[in-house]
């Protein structure tokens, strides 16, 4: 693509579409990979972000939906459906808060822990199979370059 734009307009510097263009590829073949492991499990990625954000909490395994949301950086009508999903399955409850008469906690049930104890160390596998062909030292620079350039987005939206 760069090559052929360089023939028609070689004053065009096409660097970004470079990085850009296999950025999106990579996303697409992770979201497929990571849908299908999900898929095993009765989940999507979005209901697996969810769980596995109350159970890296820790015991109690809860966070508001406010505080969900924020970290999932989606909005409350989203959340509010993969909650119903979610609780539906019975992996999470929603109780009120007992430091807020108006708020709500959501927590993991124990069927809710023990599914991200079981899918957890195969969801790692699998993301590290989707990363193999970079020696250690290539992950850690391709992280903080990500980073950086991920902050630099969310600073400016």
């Amino acid at each position: 693509m760069r090559a052929k734009w360089r023939n028609v307009r070689p004053e065009l510097d096409t660097s970004p579409a470079g990085i850009v263009a296999r950025v999106g590829r990579l996303a697409s073949y992770f979201d497929q990979s990571t849908g299908a492991l999900m898929a095993e499990y009765r989940l999507t990625r979005s209901t697996w972000d969810i769980l596995a954000s109350l159970r890296r909490e820790g015991r109690p395994y809860q966070l508001t939906p406010s505080e969900l949301y924020r970290a999932l950086m989606r909005s409350s009508g989203w959340m509010t459906n993969r909650l119903h999903e979610l609780e539906d399955a019975g992996l999470i409850v929603r109780r009120p808060d007992p430091g807020d008469g108006r708020g709500v906690l959501v927590q993991l049930t124990p069927d809710g822990v023990r599914l991200v104890d079981r899918v957890i160390e195969r969801h790692l596998a699998n993301e590290d199979e989707l990363v193999r062909a970079l020696p250690k030292a290539d992950r850690d620079q391709l992280e903080r370059l990500l980073r950086q350039l991920l902050r630099d987005h969310e600073q400016r939206s």
